[in-house]
């Protein structure tokens, strides 16, 4: 295999994502350790409050945001990968040269590369799709419990 097959790894990137997803990790472990107290908080303040109706709203919120919350982190998904999709197809090679990998990367052409191209497009499109599912979850709740 020649060096030129090889889609080289980005050093930076590596360690750009790696704090990233150390510091998702982090804060989503302390959301967890927070949400515990706050939902005991909560399920005594709503059956104290003795309105069932202000319950009913306020868990209709959540379970609306709940439903709503992944469709943007989707869209973002779907977005990236209709442009990496779009990149490869131009330059005939996955993945594009532009595009930063964490590790090195062997460079696929030809069939291969247009077989990856499709892969990607059918996850971008699934992306939409769950991003479209978690919208109309939400609104269909939002209708169902009013």
């Amino acid at each position: 295999m020649r060096e030129a097959d090889i889609h080289p790894a980005d050093l930076a990137y590596r360690r750009r994502s790696l704090l990233i997803i150390a510091a998702i990790v982090v804060l989503a472990l302390f959301g967890l350790w927070q949400l515990d107290g706050w939902l005991s908080g909560l399920a005594t303040q709503l059956a104290q409050d003795g309105d069932p109706q202000r319950t009913r709203r306020w868990l209709r919120g959540l379970l609306v945001a709940l439903a709503l919350l992944p469709v943007v982190p989707l869209s973002l998904l779907a977005r990236s990968l209709r442009r990496l999709a779009a990149a490869a197809q131009a330059e005939r090679r996955f993945p594009p040269r532009d595009w930063r990998t964490l590790r090195d990367v062997r460079v696929l052409r030809g069939v291969v590369a247009q077989r990856w191209i499709v892969r990607v497009r059918r996850m971008a499109a699934a992306a939409s799709v769950l991003a479209i599912l978690c919208a109309v979850l939400a609104m269909a709740m939002l209708w169902y419990y009013r």
